[in-house]
């Protein structure tokens, strides 16, 4: 992301079941799913002053 200081935002869909209804994209679908997770969301970069 700081490559590409363009990318404003990241959209993740945290879903059972994906619109084939048959794979789940959850954060939490697996141990190494949740802990990638939140290795990203605590990077410094997420840290942002609005307004």
């Amino acid at each position: 992301l700081t490559k590409r200081p363009q990318i404003k935002a990241i959209v993740h869909f945290d879903t059972k079941k994906d619109d084939q209804g048959d794979r789940d994209i959850s954060i939490d679908s697996t141990k190494n799913s949740l802990a990638s997770f939140k290795k990203l969301a605590a990077n410094p970069i997420f840290n942002v002053k609005l307004g």
